[in-house]
């Protein structure tokens, strides 16, 4: 019964919550012009105090976490430029921080089965989730925004702003998929958007980016074949691949079951070589050649282990290990996806050299790594002029953002629980001991690290998808600061020699 009592307390509304509910009214007045912004510093004054005192009730703190998500989205969108990428800046950060609490505490409410909170739960994480696609989708983060988005679908099918959201995003960055594939991204858009005008709260939002595209000759979206796959080991792993959305295809993300889909084809769109330096293209492309096998390589590892896993392996028989009556496992699968785990943090510091090679930054080889490439000063975080002067490329600001979560940032706004667990186990593996058992806590003792098979499979995924997001990132990146330089150089009057870059074939892989 107390369990009960202490539920209903949680979820019960209070004296503050209708305070809460002016606070909203304002944030909306601020949004519709009505109201200044700068009345809304007072409120993320007075709301941050609350928060942080722990007095409040899981019911007010929900409501807060997202009224200080909605402040911030609402400052952002009257202060800062929309064509200006987001290097590090402390608004967005926080507006970060606060969808990515709600989302946490969705999972506790689930985990802790408090039922009176389900509704205020899942209302919650769906606008979390669509917001914070739209934050992805400005950080060059376009293949998680899509992700989200799709949760967002799954979590409100009848609402309509996850749909818009996509056709919004697909209409805009249609250029960063394929040729054969950009066509159907446009159809997709198209049909998004067209559904989007029958919403009297979204058609003035809808119809300005749908008059780009409604009179472009656009494919039939039957036009697109699917595949089907065939129940060989080939076939399987293609499957669980493109359901996954883990592919090197952007199209990927857009119909998985699409023949345009079943490549990684992710390339450069040419890298143009000043003549002082004829190579450096092809220095880009064997990089990235580097990078996309190591991926898949570790892909496959990761899917070995998902599919072994559970199973016996002859290279473990007579092996003497000391059974602590703790129920950890040992296993070659388990050694598959550790490896994985560091194959993949390998392929972040070969993005490093990219960036080193590509941006000019002139740093020696050995001090090129993700975490501090970004960096003047390690103490200061102070980033460098190059870096700032690509002031419009989202996914350059797109890569600083994966390194914040992977490494961690300002401990205040940055630091999410999953970004702690995550370095937690790479730690673990590296320098001390890792524990998978079936189920448990996530357990740091020092000497050993705890970890649920569940919790440990969930953070491989995450890691992966936030791997191939980097390496979309860094191509994206290069395509669209190589066409702005193209443009350029056309319009100096100069001619630019065209990169020919030829496939190697799949029999020559030996």
């Amino acid at each position: 019964m107390s369990d009960i009592a202490d539920y209903l307390k949680e979820s019960e509304v209070t004296e503050y919550s209708y305070k809460l509910q002016e606070f909203a009214a304002v944030v909306d007045d601020v949004r519709e012009r009505s109201k200044d912004v700068s009345i809304l510093d007072q409120i993320e004054d007075e709301v941050s105090k609350a928060l942080n005192s722990g007095q409040l009730n899981l019911f007010d703190t929900f409501v807060s976490c997202g009224l200080l998500g909605q402040l911030y989205t609402t400052k952002r969108c009257l202060t800062l430029p929309p064509e200006k990428a987001y290097y590090n800046h402390e608004l967005v950060m926080r507006e970060v921080y606060y969808y990515r609490t709600l989302l946490r505490l969705t999972k506790e409410v689930v985990d802790r089965e408090m039922i009176s909170l389900y509704n205020t739960a899942r209302t919650s994480r769906y606008r979390a989730i669509v917001h914070l696609g739209g934050l992805y989708d400005h950080f060059g983060r376009f293949q998680e925004a899509q992700y989200l988005w799709r949760q967002a679908g799954y979590l409100n099918k009848s609402d309509s702003l996850w749909r818009y959201n996509i056709g919004f995003s697909l209409a805009s960055t249609h250029a960063y998929y394929e040729d054969r594939a950009e066509p159907f991204v446009l159809a997709r858009a198209k049909a998004l958007l067209k559904k989007c005008l029958e919403k009297p709260e979204l058609y003035y939002s809808a119809v300005e980016i749908y008059d780009t595209i409604k009179q472009w000759k656009i494919p039939d979206i039957s036009l697109d074949v699917s595949v089907e796959y065939d129940n060989t080991e080939e076939g399987k792993y293609n499957q669980w691949v493109n359901h996954n959305w883990l592919r090197l295809n952007a199209y990927n993300d857009i119909n998985p079951n699409s023949v345009l889909s079943q490549d990684d084809s992710l390339f450069f769109k040419g890298v143009y070589s000043p003549k002082a330096d004829p190579n450096f293209g092809y220095r880009m492309f064997t990089l990235l050649n580097e990078i996309k096998q190591e991926y898949v390589s570790a892909r496959y590892l990761l899917y070995r282990y998902f599919q072994d896993s559970g199973s016996q392996h002859y290279s473990d028989k007579r092996v003497w290990l000391a059974d602590n009556l703790d129920y950890v496992d040992y296993s070659y699968n388990l050694e598959i996806a550790k490896s994985a785990f560091r194959a993949l943090y390998s392929i972040l510091d070969k993005i490093a050299y990219a960036l080193n090679e590509y941006l000019d930054l002139g740093l020696n080889a050995r001090s090129v790594n993700f975490k501090d490439v970004w960096f003047t000063e390690k103490k200061t975080r102070k980033l460098r002029k190059q870096v700032l002067d690509m002031e419009s490329n989202y996914s350059l600001s797109g890569l600083l953002f994966i390194r914040n979560d992977i490494y961690g940032g300002d401990e205040n706004y940055l630091q999410d629980e999953g970004t702690i667990r995550l370095q937690s186990i790479r730690n673990a593996m590296e320098h001390r001991s890792i524990a998978i058992v079936a189920e448990g806590e996530f357990d740091d003792s020092g000497l050993v690290l705890k970890v649920s098979r569940k919790d440990f499979e969930d953070i491989g995924l995450s890691l992966i998808r936030t791997i191939r997001q980097a390496i979309f990132c860094l191509v994206n990146m290069v395509n669209h600061n190589e066409y702005d330089k193209k443009l350029q150089i056309h319009e100096d009057g100069q001619m630019i020699m065209p990169q020919e870059v030829s496939v190697i074939r799949d029999e020559q892989k030996v």
